[in-house]
């Protein structure tokens, strides 16, 4: 049910800090996450940058790696500790046919504090570093994996105020009430994001085949969908997930593959629009806030199209784009809030630049196509002028 195929490698936390300073994951990068928060590419976010703060995403899942210190209190795994607001676990029992809630969330099975680090692992001089490393995590473990514990789980989500529910699990047929459950969320304003399943099969998984849950395939880093990432119609859109390093149990360091790993990338993109200053050419009902409905129109705006030109069941819409989607205005490089002369120059310094190139500034790719080319240039121009309204 959790979409993880393999652990390829796992370190002790003090093992791993042995490898030197923080490590800007592969798929952090991939997405640009990092050129939203760190603008001067020092793997450190930049003072008042939006990095996530004040949106709380429950992650669905395994619970999260933490222990009991000697007063009672919980000791998070020190790349989360300070993202982890809560959480809380779902049990089922049969003999009684209910869910209980149990006040132990520890993750045993690693694959919910992977998870959790990929969206927000802090930035703290160790190990990894998150997509949004300033959001707010709850930890909403499945005890049993029954369907009946994240029909709870999302309600309770739902009843806390929570604005996005990351699901890195599937069930290969529709389980009763799930539907219903997520259509409610949505409702509710609440942004569902799951995984399309790890079975290379021609079927979107639920519940991420509902329309009011994104869909999300996993692809290599090259940026070729991944063999074993379903296909299918109701496929949203497609973030790494391939190798990807991130957080694991006893404060330690996992390097892992599935649609498990490519849905944090896309929740920790929707946490950066979310907690990013309303555009007003979004805010269709003038309350400052960013929508599911406005998060997907930018979505849209920004996506690098893989495959086939437009949509297709392997790759969906394409590949999110955490940098497009938080540039404000479109063409604001160096986030001065301004498209300008400095921008231009940036383009200019770094064009025809690739991936380990000496000229390569990934702040210039802005439409994340690996290659700073004309395309990029274009957006420059189109946008001269502008400044954040």
């Amino acid at each position: 049910m959790f979409l993880a195929i393999s652990v390829l490698a796992a370190f002790a936390g003090s093992q791993f800090a042995a490898y030197g300073s923080e490590i800007l994951p592969s798929g952090v990068e991939r997405i640009h996450a990092q050129c939203v928060w760190d603008n001067n590419r020092d793997l450190v976010v930049d003072q008042g940058a939006n990095a996530g703060q004040n949106v709380t995403i429950a992650v669905i899942d395994s619970g999260v790696d933490y222990y009991i210190n000697g007063t009672g209190q919980k000791v998070y795994h020190p790349d989360l500790r300070n993202n982890i607001a809560g959480g809380l676990g779902f049990q089922y029992r049969w003999q009684t046919g209910l869910v209980d809630e149990v006040e132990d969330y520890e993750d045993e099975d690693g694959h919910g504090t992977h998870v959790a680090g990929i969206i927000a692992a802090v930035d703290n001089d160790i190990g990894v570093i998150g997509v949004a490393p300033k959001v707010e995590i709850y930890a909403l473990k499945l005890y049993t994996r029954d369907y009946r514990e994240v029909l709870a789980a999302i309600d309770w989500a739902v009843d806390h105020g929570i604005r996005i529910i990351s699901m890195s699990f599937d069930f290969s047929s529709d389980p009763p009430g799930l539907h219903a459950a997520c259509d409610y969320a949505n409702n509710n304003g609440v942004f569902l994001v799951a995984a399309a399943g790890n079975a290379g099969i021609n079927s979107i998984a639920y519940p991420a085949r509902y329309d009011s849950v994104i869909a999300v395939g996993a692809i290599y880093s090259n940026g070729t969908r991944w063999n074993w990432s379903n296909t299918g119609p109701e496929l949203d859109y497609v973030a790494p997930g391939v190798n990807i390093l991130s957080t694991f149990l006893n404060e330690g360091y996992a390097v892992d593959s599935g649609t498990s790993m490519a849905v944090p990338h896309v929740t920790g993109t929707a946490a950066l629009v979310m907690a990013s200053k309303m555009d007003p050419d979004y805010d269709f009902n003038g309350d400052g806030i960013w929508h599911n409905s406005a998060v997907l129109l930018k979505f849209q705006e920004w996506v690098l199209d893989l495959g086939p030109s437009g949509w297709d069941s392997e790759y969906g819409s394409g590949l999110v784009n955490a940098w497009g989607n938080c540039q404000r205005p479109a063409g604001d490089i160096n986030n001065d809030l301004r498209c300008n002369i400095l921008d231009a120059i940036i383009v200019s310094g770094a064009y025809n630049s690739r991936p380990g190139s000496p000229k390569w500034d990934p702040r210039a790719d802005l439409d994340i196509n690996n290659v700073v080319n004309i395309l990029d240039a274009i957006i420059i121009s189109d946008n001269f002028g502008e400044i954040d309204p």
